[in-house]
């Protein structure tokens, strides 16, 4: 009863007695984020900062009104970058970029245009003298980055935010340290994530128990809590501890599933299903997988992560007889990878055209202009239909009907050769592939080559075959008949080429010693490297970086 008529006397205040821009925000503070009973006040502070116009404490307003709207987030982010453009003020104006790249970002989902924004807000920020708002925009950078699967680069952005976030900052005013608390979680959660993806795990594992001290009864950080379970969970599962992951990600759902971060839910069922199947508690693990296909249902959302989920839902609708399940989520995972396609590569090439070179920045629409991309691609789809083809005339005109496999004993950098596996199967005859499998492997070689499973350490014959659904022999005999060499020289090949084109196109890249080349293109180390480098590329990996920082200086003169 005392708050009914203590709100109710506030209530009568601000109207009675003409507040304060601050005083409305007091009434507001505390509600949870998409309460809109918040605008009782928001709409009063809105009203007053036009009256007055006073634009700067109108983006103010209308950047709150975005965490307080269920359904017009857009719509109040739009409104705060117009207001803000009337302030003339570059801070005020990359802060509104940033709130509405977050939008897209945190409760949509919406990659592409999240990066426009936060490219826009960058141009404004980046030398910035509010340091708070330099580190948020880098930190939205690094989590694109991080995305895309550049997880090298992303940890070097986390590691100065948390260095920014977690430094000693003598702060009296409670709201700066809470933002600067939150910054350094999410900074630390990030640079987990990244940790794990590079299989650095006793560092993840040091880092999470950094993060769960600082969160420790700390009710205002329950979802920095529940991330920070999730990544506890994602270790526990890559050292095996089944059972210890499976009650971490119980524990990390409670928070992520209350906010609403479908993406980070989809993450969890994902490794919380793997999980089960290692316990043979088959059951459980389908429904969380299908809980994956839930979320894309409702959001057109899927990360490459969860990709797999689809295949073993494939997988046991096949070994049950259920054709109509197996049809749907092959129509379900067909789509997923149209969307992974599309949305990863197109931010893919945004990232590097417009954050990694700064002339490239402004001539953005130029690069990005679709009638030359139109263009290029009706090109490479024509290059690829008459070399295949070309390979399917010559293929038929053979009299032989049996292939001959030559398969030389040459080792791969990363692969421990079995004496039973691809590289030391001896001369033998085998019958003619069929059409229908030789397309059909063809097209997922094509794939992996547009994904870049290659630069994964350990890939072998035997993995790859495996994830094809066939088997090494009929795998080597098409690679060594239609790639023109056996598995070991293709993958070099790959990643060689890969290697190269990154150093040739970011300048990062070419900041990066040889070991770190090397590791991110899948080799485990430095000496093998670079002697395929420089068989394949004709000079070696440092004279190669030389000639291209030569080539890029030159340019910028």
């Amino acid at each position: 009863m005392l708050k009914i008529l203590f709100f109710i006397f506030t209530f009568c205040s601000l109207i009675c007695n003409g507040q304060g821009f601050s005083d409305y925000r007091l009434q507001y503070d505390n509600y949870e984020e998409n309460d809109e009973r918040a605008f009782k006040f928001l709409n009063l502070y809105i009203a007053k900062a036009k009256k007055e116009t006073n634009y700067k404490e109108l983006t103010q307003a209308y950047k709150d009104a975005v965490s307080f709207s269920k359904n017009d987030k857009i719509a109040y982010a739009d409104s705060a970058i117009i207001s803000a453009k009337r302030t003339y003020d570059n801070d005020i104006l990359g802060s509104a970029y940033l709130t509405k790249g977050t939008v897209y970002y945190f409760n949509y989902k919406k990659f592409s245009p999240a990066l426009d924004e936060y490219l826009k807000a960058w141009k404004l920020l980046e030398h910035s003298e509010d340091k708070y708002l330099h580190f948020k925009n880098l930190y939205h950078i690094g989590v694109v980055k991080r995305y895309l699967g550049y997880y090298v680069q992303s940890l070097e952005i986390f590691e100065k935010c948390i260095q920014f976030y977690g430094g000693k900052q003598h702060i009296s005013y409670s709201n700066v340290k809470y933002n600067l608390k939150k910054g350094y979680l999410n900074s630390l959660h990030q640079s987990i994530i990244s940790l794990n993806e590079l299989k650095r795990y006793d560092e993840a594992v040091e880092r999470i128990n950094n993060g769960l001290s600082e969160v420790e009864g700390d009710l205002n950080f329950y979802l920095e809590r529940s991330y920070l379970f999730k990544d506890k969970g994602i270790v526990e599962y890559h050292q095996g501890k089944y059972n210890e992951a499976i009650a971490s990600f119980r524990n990390a759902l409670s928070g992520i599933e209350k906010k609403n971060d479908f993406a980070s839910a989809s993450v969890v069922y994902f490794y919380k299903g793997n999980s089960l199947l290692k316990i043979n508690n088959t059951e459980q693990a389908y429904r969380n997988f299908q809980r994956i296909d839930s979320i894309f249902v409702n959001h057109a959302f899927v990360l490459p992560e969860v990709r797999p989920a689809y295949e073993i839902l494939i997988a046991k609708s096949n070994a049950n007889g259920d054709i109509k399940k197996e049809l749907y989520y092959t129509n379900q995972l067909l789509k997923v990878d149209k969307i992974i396609a599309s949305d990863f590569k197109y931010l893919a090439g945004k990232i590097f055209k417009e954050f990694d070179t700064k002339d490239l920045i402004e001539s953005k629409e130029k690069l990005e202009d679709s009638i030359f991309y139109g263009y290029i691609m009706a090109g490479l789809v024509l290059f690829f239909m008459i070399v295949i083809c070309s390979l399917i005339y010559i293929r038929r005109k053979k009299s032989k009907d049996f292939l001959t496999l030559d398969e030389s004993n040459e080792n791969v950098d990363g692969i421990n050769v079995d004496p039973t596996e691809e590289d030391s199967i001896p001369e033998k005859i085998f019958p003619k592939l069929s059409e229908q499998l030789v397309q059909d492997i063809l097209a997922k070689l094509q794939t992996m080559e547009d994904q870049h499973f290659f630069l994964e350490k350990g890939f072998t014959l035997n993995k790859l075959a495996k994830k094809f659904k066939t088997n090494t022999t009929y795998l080597s005999a098409i690679i060594n008949e239609f790639k023109g060499n056996n598995f070991n020289t293709y993958l070099n090949k790959l990643r060689i080429e890969y290697a190269a084109k990154m150093l040739a196109e970011s300048k990062l890249w070419r900041s990066y010693s040889v070991e770190t080349i090397a590791s991110e293109c899948g080799f485990t180390n430095r000496s093998n490297f670079s002697k395929i480098f420089t068989e394949i590329k004709g000079v070696s990996p440092n004279d190669f970086i030389l000639q291209h920082k030569h080539v890029f200086n030159t340019e910028e003169n």
